[in-house]
């Protein structure tokens, strides 16, 4: 009997000492333009990209296609600028890295998917900017993880073009360094005005491009 007394404490001891907290944000991701603008970017390397259907790269737009059936994109990398405005969570205040592929049609847009990084701190870190290769050597705390999701294009009668391109991404990581242990899942609505992504700037438009609904999940 003392016994089984002795187990039912146990188990109540361990289950009041591990705890998950969820917690939940709404963020903004604003696109720095890099550049003069209307041909600013928020790009700093270019990637790859190839024009299906025996199409051939549009001299008039940065990345695009004359003819063919769409374009595939592979290995770009950009960065954002992200902030969370009610509480400033300094988890979820500083630079965001990214990757783009992308198999987009004629109107680009179809799936899109990559590897992304989110750094505390300073944005833009033109560290980065300057030197995307060798950056992530000397960072020790930052998000990482994968994220899938596809473009869409929507009539839009107040947009500069008559039409806006709709991206819905979904992000899944965990953290490193002083956040190792607490694991993020997020969704991002962005909304962009050109067939290639571009800042909002480029049409004098200053919003942020995205809106992020966060979840963290932390084991205590």
């Amino acid at each position: 009997m003392k016994t089984l007394i002795a187990l039912i404490a146990s188990l109540f001891a361990m289950t009041a000492q591990a705890q998950t907290v969820f917690e939940h944000f709404t963020v903004e991701d604003q696109w720095p333009a890099f550049g003069v603008c209307p041909n600013c970017t928020s790009i700093i390397v270019p990637g790859e990209f190839y024009c299906t259907g025996g199409g051939e790269p549009d001299p008039n737009v940065p990345v695009g296609c004359e003819g063919g059936n769409g374009i595939h994109i592979r290995d770009a990398e950009g960065v954002s600028c992200l902030s969370e405005p009610a509480t400033h969570d300094w988890r979820l205040e500083g630079m965001a890295w990214w990757t783009l592929s992308a198999n987009w049609d004629t109107l680009n847009t179809g799936p899109v998917s990559g590897i992304w990084r989110i750094v505390p701190g300073e944005c833009p870190d033109m560290d980065l900017v300057m030197n995307p290769e060798t950056y992530w050597d000397s960072v020790y705390t930052y998000w990482e993880g994968t994220h899938t999701g596809k473009r869409e294009m929507v009539l839009d009668p107040s947009a500069p073009l008559g039409v806006k391109w709709i991206s819905t991404i979904k992000y899944v990581g965990h953290g490193v360094g002083d956040i190792a242990g607490q694991k993020m899942k997020a969704v991002e609505t962005i909304t962009t005005y050109y067939p290639t992504p571009a800042p909002g700037e480029a049409f004098g438009i200053t919003d942020p491009e995205g809106i992020v609904e966060v979840t963290i999940k932390t084991k205590y």
